[in-house]
């Protein structure tokens, strides 16, 4: 049987992206953008939002795939962060290792060479995607609530969160269970990441979109700037993880997750590959050392 995939690659810059035959390069909030990338996709083109890309980030690119795109299968990932299609490194539904792999390693650039030795051949990548409704990154454990990430992140408002799952409570009473799990749980799935089965993701979307777009009419956006803007963005990736604690749940639907790529080496933007690097390697995300230096570091 034929199926199509189709992995959009989120860029707000013009970055390289390899010419993969499932990788989409988009420009988000191409609207606001005096020039056009070249040899992507625009997310301004069609229905679409790109005017909102800097509260949305790149779910601007999910917005336009959603409304204008055609597949059997969606991801999303960003020019500095993909999946890994390592076999040895996937967690699967039905077969639970006792340890995770760690949620990400570090690399220099998404070249050729290097997606090669992550799985990035047409069989092992359609073999993999083609094998369950969704596929998110491996869970990082923070050792500290979603709920409470949130609230102690300088340029978040804890209210902001709260708003959302009052929404929720709201409109999808059926989700505030998966909601409350989420928030207490100290697994973390960052990114708005993610490869779904087009009908998951069609009623993801659905269910996104109009809770954002609730909050986005209730909030006043007038004192936020910076960081602070990206407000949607952020909520995005808590209201992923809720709406996938919720779909493991569902019977029928089989899930997989698989490490992250992180990209560091882009030269003139994160040129400090080997920093980075020794950071990984003495601090691996996902550690109790790793949450100890972080939590020394926000209160230095």
């Amino acid at each position: 049987m034929s199926f199509s995939i189709k992995i959009y690659v989120s860029c707000h810059k013009d970055s390289y992206v390899s010419t993969h035959a499932m990788l989409f390069p988009i420009q988000v909030g191409a609207v606001l953008s005096k020039s056009r990338f070249g040899s992507m996709l625009y997310d301004d083109t069609g229905d679409n939002i790109s005017f909102k890309n800097r509260s949305y980030c790149e779910l601007t690119a999910q917005y336009w795939a959603w409304k204008n795109e055609e597949a059997d299968f969606f991801g999303f990932f960003h020019y500095r962060r993909y999946l890994a299609f390592v076999k040895k490194s996937l967690v699967d539904c039905c077969a639970m290792p006792k340890k995770l792999p760690f949620a990400y390693k570090i690399y220099k650039l998404p070249d050729e060479i290097t997606l090669e030795k992550l799985g990035y051949n047409t069989e092992t990548m359609s073999n993999i995607i083609s094998s369950y409704d969704v596929i998110s990154p491996i869970a990082e454990e923070m050792y500290v609530s979603v709920y409470n990430h949130y609230q102690d992140t300088e340029f978040h408002d804890a209210l902001d969160l709260d708003l959302v799952l009052e929404i929720i409570g709201e409109k999808y009473p059926e989700f505030q269970d998966a909601a409350q799990e989420y928030m207490n749980s100290t697994k973390h799935y960052f990114g708005n990441i993610y490869i779904m089965r087009k009908e998951i993701f069609h009623s993801y979307c659905k269910w996104l979109f109009k809770i954002l777009e609730t909050f986005d009419s209730r909030k006043d956006f007038s004192k936020y700037s910076g960081k602070a803007y990206r407000v949607d963005g952020y909520l995005g990736e808590r209201l992923f993880g809720i709406y996938y604690t919720w779909l493991k749940k569902q019977p029928h639907v089989s899930w997989a997750e698989l490490p992250r790529a992180h990209f560091e080496a882009f030269p003139g933007e994160t040129d400090n590959f080997s920093v980075m690097k020794r950071i990984n390697t003495f601090f691996p995300p996902g550690t109790r050392r790793r949450a100890w230096i972080k939590k020394l570091k926000t209160f230095n």
